[in-house]
């Protein structure tokens, strides 16, 4: 019995909340090998678009049997989890903050203290906090400082990058995950929790970017000095697509999406003007149409190259070209389409690879795909633990600001918050 216990204390749950696909994973920390995956569970998504839901009964019925895939595959029931947010409303804030303070020398409460005071600055009731992470530091107007305890000066800054969302989808997504009597850990957004799943600490370290193109929107997240820097989203994703190949080749959706798996493809080849494909007609009266498979390329080229120019603006509208580090990893299941890399490279101009989850024991062929990106760095970001992150946990879904951590109480309340500080 005492084993047992043991073995349900180093147990733990993730939950990826696509618009195509809900993934449970349920892992367990390995003294020896550092997380092995136990058992798995997947369902397709329902009631979901686009990151959002749109209808609570069928997304909580999707999670459910995700969820209850995996317990009966681990032998076990699971109580919390972490989850991914994928909303379109994903987007990147970056913040100087600078504060004087008696020359000294510098202690971990001081960096509390002015992190604090960045949450304070930006915190509106409108949205909520993802993530809060520190990229570099300053002391006395000296940039670029890894880690500033212990040093000596009268002024302290950091740079702040914050993940921010749409407050309403998340309190909808809590809900969701509640419904399924579910208790939410923490939040990742998903284009981080890919970066943890698919690239190496010397790519973090170095600088990488990665692409994730999911079914209902295709996001960006920039790594350099093993520092997440970067968050973007557009609301394009494989979804998409199937809809565009409907649209031009008057096709039904189901249909469009089985012609896109088997015969699509972002690179015109040599006898796509021979090849001819079947198109199911939209009405019963109708016919079967044949279309070139040449026609089919050019939608799904023009849509794939729209969605990495559109991503590769925005970068250099916020002046990262810099930090967009090579080589561009590309994840998701709308990267696993012939030739998206390839158009990928020809956008950037920079080199791309498809990224594979690593760094798990125990996952199979399918789960070695880039779909499953998000929900293995889920897993993994139990081991990439930031210290210096203020936003853990659940964020704060209530729309109160920070503002209280920083400007509530008195005399007697900054003395009590000083005592809390030194002691």
């Amino acid at each position: 019995m005492r084993l047992r216990d043991t073995k349900r204390q180093n147990t733990f749950a993730v939950l990826d909340i696509g618009s195509s696909k809900v993934t449970c994973l349920i892992g367990e920390e390995d003294p020896d090998f550092g997380i092995r995956l136990a058992a798995h569970g997947i369902s397709c998504a329902t009631g979901i678009r686009s990151g959002v839901i749109v209808d609570m009964d069928l997304a909580e019925n999707a999670v459910r049997k995700a969820v209850e895939k995996a317990e009966r595959g681990a032998g076990m029931a699971i109580h919390t989890v972490d989850v991914n947010v994928s909303t379109r409303s994903l987007r990147s804030n970056h913040l100087k903050v600078q504060t004087e303070f008696a020359r000294g020398e510098i202690a971990d409460r001081d960096l509390r203290r002015v992190m604090n005071s960045s949450l304070a600055e930006l915190a509106q009731p409108d949205y909520a906090i993802l993530h809060a992470i520190p990229i570099n530091w300053s002391v006395d107007g000296e940039d670029y400082i890894n880690r500033p305890v212990g040093m000596h000066g009268s002024r302290l800054g950091v740079n702040m990058h914050f993940v921010i969302s749409d407050i309403g989808p998340l309190r909808n997504l809590a809900r969701c995950v509640e419904r399924s009597h579910l208790q939410i850990k923490s939040v990742t957004a998903s284009p981080y929790a890919s970066g943890l799943g698919v690239l190496t600490n010397d790519e973090r370290d170095i600088g990488a970017t990665v692409i994730e193109m999911g079914g209902g929107s295709t996001s960006l997240a920039v790594f350099r000095d093993d520092t997440f820097c970067c968050v973007d989203t557009v609301g394009v994703g494989g979804q998409t697509v199937t809809q565009d190949v409907a649209r031009g080749l008057v096709t039904p959706i189901e249909a469009a999406e089985r012609i896109k798996l088997i015969y699509g493809s972002a690179l015109q080849g040599a006898d796509d003007d021979r090849v001819q494909i079947p198109c199911p007609p939209m009405g019963a009266q109708d016919s079967l149409r044949h279309e070139p498979r040449s026609s089919l390329t050019r939608i799904i080229r023009s849509r794939i190259e729209e969605t990495f120019e559109i991503l590769c603006d925005r970068m250099q509208a916020r002046r990262l070209e810099n930090y967009i580090g090579s080589p561009i990893v590309l994840t998701g299941g709308a990267s696993r389409l012939n030739g998206v890399r390839e158009v990928a490279e020809c956008v950037f101009n920079k080199r791309v690879r498809l990224g594979q989850p690593h760094g798990i024991l125990g996952l199979d062929d399918v789960l070695s795909g880039p779909d499953f990106a998000v929900a293995a760095g889920l897993l993994k970001g139990r081991h990439h633990n930031n210290q210096f992150e203020v936003v853990r946990g659940m964020p704060d879904l209530s729309g109160r600001c920070y503002l209280q951590k920083r400007y509530s109480g008195g005399g007697v309340g900054r003395v009590w918050r000083w005592i809390c500080d030194n002691f």
